[in-house]
Protein backbone atom coordinates (compact mmCIF):
# COMPACT_ATOMS: atom_id res chain seq x y z
CA UNK A 1 0.00 0.00 0.00
CA UNK A 2 1.41 3.42 -0.94
CA UNK A 3 2.33 5.96 1.71
CA UNK A 4 -0.19 8.46 0.30
CA UNK A 5 -3.00 5.90 0.40
CA UNK A 6 -2.07 4.91 3.96
CA UNK A 7 -2.13 8.54 5.02
CA UNK A 8 -5.51 9.07 3.38
CA UNK A 9 -6.99 6.01 5.10
CA UNK A 10 -5.54 7.18 8.40
CA UNK A 11 -7.05 10.63 7.81
CA UNK A 12 -10.47 9.12 7.11
CA UNK A 13 -10.31 6.96 10.21
CA UNK A 14 -9.15 9.90 12.34
CA UNK A 15 -11.96 12.21 11.16
CA UNK A 16 -14.55 9.49 11.64
CA UNK A 17 -13.23 8.73 15.11
CA UNK A 18 -13.26 12.38 16.14
CA UNK A 19 -16.34 13.69 14.36
CA UNK A 20 -18.83 10.86 14.49
CA UNK A 21 -18.85 10.20 18.25
CA UNK A 22 -19.48 13.93 18.76
CA UNK A 23 -22.33 13.62 16.29
CA UNK A 24 -23.79 10.68 18.17
CA UNK A 25 -23.00 8.28 15.32
CA UNK A 26 -21.00 5.06 15.31
CA UNK A 27 -17.58 4.83 13.70
CA UNK A 28 -19.17 2.68 10.98
CA UNK A 29 -22.46 4.52 10.38
CA UNK A 30 -25.39 2.74 8.84
CA UNK A 31 -26.38 3.81 5.34
CA UNK A 32 -29.33 5.72 6.81
CA UNK A 33 -26.92 7.92 8.77
CA UNK A 34 -25.52 9.37 5.56
CA UNK A 35 -27.90 11.69 3.79
CA UNK A 36 -27.51 11.52 0.02
CA UNK A 37 -28.00 14.80 -1.77
CA UNK A 38 -27.70 15.91 -5.35
CA UNK A 39 -26.90 19.32 -6.73
CA UNK A 40 -29.86 21.64 -7.33
CA UNK A 41 -31.48 21.47 -10.75
CA UNK A 42 -30.41 24.01 -13.33
CA UNK A 43 -27.07 24.83 -14.95
CA UNK A 44 -24.04 23.84 -12.91
CA UNK A 45 -20.54 25.12 -13.57
CA UNK A 46 -18.38 22.27 -14.91
CA UNK A 47 -15.15 21.21 -13.26
CA UNK A 48 -14.03 22.35 -9.83
CA UNK A 49 -13.04 25.44 -7.88
CA UNK A 50 -10.05 25.93 -5.55
CA UNK A 51 -11.21 25.73 -1.95
CA UNK A 52 -10.10 29.28 -1.14
CA UNK A 53 -12.09 30.63 -4.09
CA UNK A 54 -15.05 28.42 -3.12
CA UNK A 55 -15.00 29.82 0.43
CA UNK A 56 -14.97 33.34 -0.99
CA UNK A 57 -17.91 32.52 -3.27
CA UNK A 58 -19.77 30.99 -0.34
CA UNK A 59 -18.86 33.99 1.86
CA UNK A 60 -17.78 31.45 4.47
CA UNK A 61 -14.86 31.45 6.89
CA UNK A 62 -12.38 28.75 5.87
CA UNK A 63 -10.21 26.83 8.31
CA UNK A 64 -7.86 24.34 6.67
CA UNK A 65 -5.08 22.07 7.93
CA UNK A 66 -2.82 21.08 5.00
CA UNK A 67 -1.12 18.44 7.16
CA UNK A 68 -4.30 16.37 7.65
CA UNK A 69 -6.03 17.57 4.49
CA UNK A 70 -9.15 18.49 6.43
CA UNK A 71 -10.94 21.62 7.53
CA UNK A 72 -14.22 23.47 7.80
CA UNK A 73 -16.40 26.21 6.34
CA UNK A 74 -18.52 28.42 8.62
CA UNK A 75 -21.28 30.91 7.87
CA UNK A 76 -24.61 31.91 9.38
CA UNK A 77 -24.07 29.52 12.27
CA UNK A 78 -23.61 26.50 9.96
CA UNK A 79 -20.41 24.47 10.39
CA UNK A 80 -19.34 22.24 7.49
CA UNK A 81 -16.51 19.75 8.09
CA UNK A 82 -14.79 18.26 5.05
CA UNK A 83 -11.64 16.39 4.05
CA UNK A 84 -9.74 15.48 0.91
CA UNK A 85 -11.09 12.39 -0.87
CA UNK A 86 -13.93 11.97 1.67
CA UNK A 87 -17.26 11.50 -0.16
CA UNK A 88 -19.32 13.33 2.46
CA UNK A 89 -19.39 16.51 4.53
CA UNK A 90 -20.35 16.78 8.20
CA UNK A 91 -22.91 19.49 9.01
CA UNK A 92 -22.86 20.89 12.56
CA UNK A 93 -21.13 17.76 13.85
CA UNK A 94 -24.39 15.84 13.49
CA UNK A 95 -25.44 15.24 9.88
CA UNK A 96 -23.48 13.46 7.18
CA UNK A 97 -24.27 14.47 3.60
CA UNK A 98 -22.92 12.48 0.67
CA UNK A 99 -21.08 14.64 -1.89
CA UNK A 100 -18.50 14.35 -4.61
CA UNK A 101 -15.22 14.27 -2.69
CA UNK A 102 -12.91 17.31 -2.51
CA UNK A 103 -9.51 16.57 -4.01
CA UNK A 104 -6.01 17.95 -4.15
CA UNK A 105 -5.65 19.66 -7.51
CA UNK A 106 -2.95 21.65 -9.28
CA UNK A 107 -3.95 24.76 -7.34
CA UNK A 108 -4.34 23.09 -3.96
CA UNK A 109 -7.49 21.61 -2.40
CA UNK A 110 -10.55 22.05 -4.61
CA UNK A 111 -14.30 21.40 -4.57
CA UNK A 112 -16.23 19.74 -7.40
CA UNK A 113 -18.91 22.01 -8.85
CA UNK A 114 -21.63 19.63 -7.66
CA UNK A 115 -20.39 19.82 -4.07
CA UNK A 116 -20.14 23.60 -4.23
CA UNK A 117 -23.75 23.75 -5.45
CA UNK A 118 -24.89 21.61 -2.51
CA UNK A 119 -23.03 23.83 -0.03
CA UNK A 120 -24.48 26.97 -1.61
CA UNK A 121 -27.95 25.59 -1.00
CA UNK A 122 -27.14 24.55 2.56
CA UNK A 123 -25.71 27.96 3.44
CA UNK A 124 -28.69 29.70 1.82
CA UNK A 125 -30.97 27.61 4.04
CA UNK A 126 -28.87 28.60 7.09
CA UNK A 127 -29.12 32.28 6.09
CA UNK A 128 -32.90 31.99 5.84
CA UNK A 129 -33.07 30.31 9.26
CA UNK A 130 -31.01 33.11 10.82
CA UNK A 131 -33.20 35.78 9.26
CA UNK A 132 -36.28 34.06 10.63
CA UNK A 133 -34.96 34.47 14.19
CA UNK A 134 -33.46 37.31 16.17
CA UNK A 135 -29.82 37.85 15.31
CA UNK A 136 -27.00 40.27 16.10
CA UNK A 137 -26.75 41.76 12.63
CA UNK A 138 -24.27 44.52 13.50
CA UNK A 139 -21.48 45.20 16.00
CA UNK A 140 -19.91 48.63 16.50
CA UNK A 141 -16.44 48.82 18.05
CA UNK A 142 -15.64 52.27 19.45
CA UNK A 143 -11.97 52.94 20.34
CA UNK A 144 -12.18 55.77 22.84
CA UNK A 145 -10.76 59.30 22.48
CA UNK A 146 -8.49 60.06 19.47
CA UNK A 147 -7.16 63.11 17.65
CA UNK A 148 -7.11 66.17 19.91
CA UNK A 149 -8.29 64.04 22.86
CA UNK A 150 -5.45 61.75 24.06
CA UNK A 151 -7.42 60.34 26.97
CA UNK A 152 -5.40 59.17 29.99
CA UNK A 153 -1.60 59.30 29.79
CA UNK A 154 0.80 57.21 31.82
CA UNK A 155 4.46 58.32 32.10
CA UNK A 156 6.93 56.07 33.88
CA UNK A 157 10.61 55.36 34.23
CA UNK A 158 11.21 51.61 34.07
CA UNK A 159 14.66 50.06 34.12
CA UNK A 160 16.12 53.52 33.49
CA UNK A 161 13.99 54.07 30.37
CA UNK A 162 11.12 56.47 29.82
CA UNK A 163 7.77 54.88 28.99
CA UNK A 164 4.78 56.92 27.82
CA UNK A 165 1.47 55.14 27.27
CA UNK A 166 -1.40 57.13 25.73
CA UNK A 167 -4.96 55.84 26.05
CA UNK A 168 -6.13 56.85 22.57
CA UNK A 169 -3.30 54.87 20.94
CA UNK A 170 -3.79 51.71 22.98
CA UNK A 171 -7.58 51.82 22.56
CA UNK A 172 -7.18 52.16 18.79
CA UNK A 173 -4.72 49.27 18.55
CA UNK A 174 -7.00 46.94 20.51
CA UNK A 175 -10.04 48.22 18.62
CA UNK A 176 -8.50 47.57 15.20
CA UNK A 177 -7.43 44.04 16.19
CA UNK A 178 -10.92 43.35 17.49
CA UNK A 179 -12.55 44.83 14.38
CA UNK A 180 -10.46 42.65 12.04
CA UNK A 181 -11.11 39.50 14.07
CA UNK A 182 -14.87 40.08 14.07
CA UNK A 183 -14.87 40.83 10.32
CA UNK A 184 -13.13 37.51 9.69
CA UNK A 185 -15.48 35.61 12.02
CA UNK A 186 -18.71 37.21 10.75
CA UNK A 187 -18.33 38.07 7.05
CA UNK A 188 -22.12 38.19 6.68
CA UNK A 189 -22.66 40.73 9.48
CA UNK A 190 -22.06 44.48 9.58
CA UNK A 191 -18.93 45.03 11.67
CA UNK A 192 -18.32 48.75 12.20
CA UNK A 193 -15.65 50.83 13.91
CA UNK A 194 -15.97 54.47 14.96
CA UNK A 195 -12.42 55.39 13.94
CA UNK A 196 -9.57 53.65 12.09
CA UNK A 197 -6.93 56.29 12.71
CA UNK A 198 -6.01 59.17 14.98
CA UNK A 199 -9.26 61.06 14.44
CA UNK A 200 -11.72 62.46 16.95
CA UNK A 201 -15.37 61.59 16.46
CA UNK A 202 -17.37 63.39 19.12
CA UNK A 203 -19.31 61.33 21.66
CA UNK A 204 -22.51 62.33 19.89
CA UNK A 205 -21.12 61.17 16.54
CA UNK A 206 -20.07 57.81 17.96
CA UNK A 207 -23.48 56.88 19.32
CA UNK A 208 -25.24 58.42 16.31
CA UNK A 209 -23.26 56.05 14.08
CA UNK A 210 -24.59 53.09 16.05
CA UNK A 211 -28.15 54.37 16.39
CA UNK A 212 -28.35 55.06 12.64
CA UNK A 213 -27.55 51.49 11.54
CA UNK A 214 -30.65 50.21 9.69
CA UNK A 215 -31.97 46.96 11.19
CA UNK A 216 -34.50 44.43 10.02
CA UNK A 217 -37.45 43.33 12.10
CA UNK A 218 -35.53 40.56 13.86
CA UNK A 219 -32.10 42.18 13.89
CA UNK A 220 -30.11 43.76 16.72
CA UNK A 221 -26.86 45.67 17.16
CA UNK A 222 -24.40 45.79 20.06
CA UNK A 223 -21.99 48.57 21.02
CA UNK A 224 -18.56 48.02 22.61
CA UNK A 225 -16.47 51.02 23.63
CA UNK A 226 -12.75 50.37 24.35
CA UNK A 227 -10.83 52.50 26.87
CA UNK A 228 -7.90 52.47 29.28
CA UNK A 229 -8.16 53.45 32.92
CA UNK A 230 -6.26 55.92 35.13
CA UNK A 231 -6.00 56.67 38.83
CA UNK A 232 -4.10 58.90 41.23
CA UNK A 233 -3.33 55.67 43.05
CA UNK A 234 -0.41 54.20 41.09
CA UNK A 235 -1.13 50.77 42.56
CA UNK A 236 -4.59 50.58 40.98
CA UNK A 237 -4.60 47.98 38.21
CA UNK A 238 -6.82 45.52 36.39
CA UNK A 239 -9.62 45.46 33.84
CA UNK A 240 -13.32 46.16 34.26
CA UNK A 241 -16.43 46.40 32.10
CA UNK A 242 -19.18 48.96 32.61
CA UNK A 243 -22.84 48.90 31.63
CA UNK A 244 -25.61 51.48 32.06
CA UNK A 245 -27.00 51.92 35.55
CA UNK A 246 -30.42 50.19 35.47
CA UNK A 247 -31.90 53.13 37.43
CA UNK A 248 -31.15 55.54 34.58
CA UNK A 249 -34.25 56.30 32.49
CA UNK A 250 -33.98 56.91 28.76
CA UNK A 251 -36.31 57.12 25.79
CA UNK A 252 -36.09 54.09 23.52
CA UNK A 253 -39.63 54.11 22.14
CA UNK A 254 -40.91 57.34 20.59
CA UNK A 255 -44.69 57.56 20.13
CA UNK A 256 -44.34 60.78 18.09
CA UNK A 257 -42.57 59.04 15.20
CA UNK A 258 -44.67 58.01 12.18
CA UNK A 259 -45.85 54.46 12.75
CA UNK A 260 -44.89 54.60 16.43
CA UNK A 261 -47.00 53.06 19.21
CA UNK A 262 -49.87 54.91 20.89
CA UNK A 263 -48.84 57.38 23.58
CA UNK A 264 -50.44 55.27 26.31
CA UNK A 265 -48.60 52.13 25.16
CA UNK A 266 -45.18 53.70 24.52
CA UNK A 267 -44.13 53.98 28.22
CA UNK A 268 -44.88 50.28 28.78
CA UNK A 269 -42.90 49.23 25.70
CA UNK A 270 -40.11 51.60 26.70
CA UNK A 271 -39.81 50.06 30.17
CA UNK A 272 -39.77 46.54 28.70
CA UNK A 273 -37.04 47.47 26.23
CA UNK A 274 -34.97 49.19 28.94
CA UNK A 275 -35.10 46.01 31.00
CA UNK A 276 -34.13 43.84 28.04
CA UNK A 277 -31.20 46.09 27.11
CA UNK A 278 -30.01 46.11 30.73
CA UNK A 279 -30.15 42.31 30.98
CA UNK A 280 -28.30 41.89 27.69
CA UNK A 281 -25.69 44.56 28.55
CA UNK A 282 -24.97 42.79 31.84
CA UNK A 283 -24.59 39.47 30.03
CA UNK A 284 -22.29 41.08 27.44
CA UNK A 285 -20.22 42.66 30.23
CA UNK A 286 -19.92 39.31 32.02
CA UNK A 287 -18.90 37.50 28.84
CA UNK A 288 -16.22 40.08 28.03
CA UNK A 289 -14.90 40.00 31.61
CA UNK A 290 -14.63 36.21 31.43
CA UNK A 291 -12.93 36.48 28.05
CA UNK A 292 -10.35 38.94 29.39
CA UNK A 293 -9.82 36.77 32.47
CA UNK A 294 -9.00 33.77 30.29
CA UNK A 295 -6.52 35.69 28.11
CA UNK A 296 -4.78 38.20 30.41
CA UNK A 297 -5.93 37.15 33.89
CA UNK A 298 -2.53 35.77 34.87
CA UNK A 299 -0.91 39.19 34.36
CA UNK A 300 -3.75 41.54 35.20
CA UNK A 301 -6.79 41.12 37.42
CA UNK A 302 -10.53 41.41 37.05
CA UNK A 303 -12.21 44.32 38.83
CA UNK A 304 -15.59 42.92 37.80
CA UNK A 305 -18.52 44.55 36.05
CA UNK A 306 -19.89 47.89 37.16
CA UNK A 307 -22.82 50.20 36.49
CA UNK A 308 -22.38 53.84 35.49
CA UNK A 309 -24.00 56.46 33.28
CA UNK A 310 -21.24 56.99 30.74
CA UNK A 311 -22.39 59.07 27.77
CA UNK A 312 -21.97 56.34 25.16
CA UNK A 313 -23.81 53.62 27.08
CA UNK A 314 -26.68 55.87 28.13
CA UNK A 315 -27.25 57.21 24.62
CA UNK A 316 -26.73 54.05 22.57
CA UNK A 317 -30.17 52.51 21.97
CA UNK A 318 -28.96 48.93 22.14
CA UNK A 319 -27.06 46.57 24.48
CA UNK A 320 -23.83 48.45 25.16
CA UNK A 321 -20.74 48.27 27.37
CA UNK A 322 -17.57 50.22 28.03
CA UNK A 323 -14.38 48.18 28.52
CA UNK A 324 -11.48 49.52 30.61
CA UNK A 325 -8.66 47.16 29.57
CA UNK A 326 -6.07 48.33 32.13
CA UNK A 327 -4.50 51.27 33.97
CA UNK A 328 -1.95 53.37 32.08
CA UNK A 329 -1.03 54.96 35.43
CA UNK A 330 0.15 51.65 36.91
CA UNK A 331 3.82 51.02 35.99
CA UNK A 332 3.43 47.24 35.59
CA UNK A 333 0.27 47.50 33.57
CA UNK A 334 1.65 50.35 31.45
CA UNK A 335 4.54 48.08 30.47
CA UNK A 336 2.05 45.37 29.47
CA UNK A 337 -0.11 47.84 27.53
CA UNK A 338 2.93 48.86 25.50
CA UNK A 339 3.42 45.30 24.23
CA UNK A 340 1.73 44.18 21.00
CA UNK A 341 1.40 40.56 22.12
CA UNK A 342 -0.41 41.62 25.28
CA UNK A 343 -2.77 43.89 23.35
CA UNK A 344 -3.48 40.99 20.99
CA UNK A 345 -4.47 38.80 23.92
CA UNK A 346 -6.61 41.57 25.41
CA UNK A 347 -8.32 41.96 22.03
CA UNK A 348 -8.83 38.19 21.84
CA UNK A 349 -10.43 38.25 25.29
CA UNK A 350 -12.94 40.92 24.27
CA UNK A 351 -13.54 39.07 21.00
CA UNK A 352 -14.27 35.80 22.82
CA UNK A 353 -16.69 37.61 25.11
CA UNK A 354 -18.54 39.16 22.17
CA UNK A 355 -18.82 35.90 20.23
CA UNK A 356 -20.04 34.09 23.35
CA UNK A 357 -22.68 36.77 23.81
CA UNK A 358 -23.78 36.55 20.17
CA UNK A 359 -24.23 32.79 20.52
CA UNK A 360 -26.20 33.30 23.75
CA UNK A 361 -28.36 36.08 22.31
CA UNK A 362 -29.27 34.16 19.19
CA UNK A 363 -29.96 30.92 21.03
CA UNK A 364 -32.41 32.84 23.23
CA UNK A 365 -33.78 34.68 20.17
CA UNK A 366 -32.69 38.05 21.56
CA UNK A 367 -34.65 41.20 22.24
CA UNK A 368 -36.74 43.34 19.95
CA UNK A 369 -34.85 46.02 18.05
CA UNK A 370 -36.35 49.46 17.55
Amino acid sequence: MSTILSSRLLLTATILALALPRAGLSAAPAAASVQAETAPSGPVQPGELPLVAAADRLKARLSWDPLTGSGSLDRAGLHVGLGLDLPWVLLDYSRLVAVDAPRLGDRGPSLPASTLAILERRFAEADAAVKAHFSVAAILIDPGHGGKDPGAIGEHTLDGKKLRVVEKDVALEIGLMLYKSLKARYPERRILISREGDSYPSLEERVAMANAVPLGENEAIIYVSVHMNASFNKNAKGFEVWYLNPEYRRTLVDSTKPGGPRSDIAPILNAMLEEEFTTESIMLAKNITEGLQSRIGTESQSRGIRAEEWFVVRNARMPSVLVEAGFVTNPEEARLLSREDYLRRASDGIYNGITDFVAYFESMKGASSQ
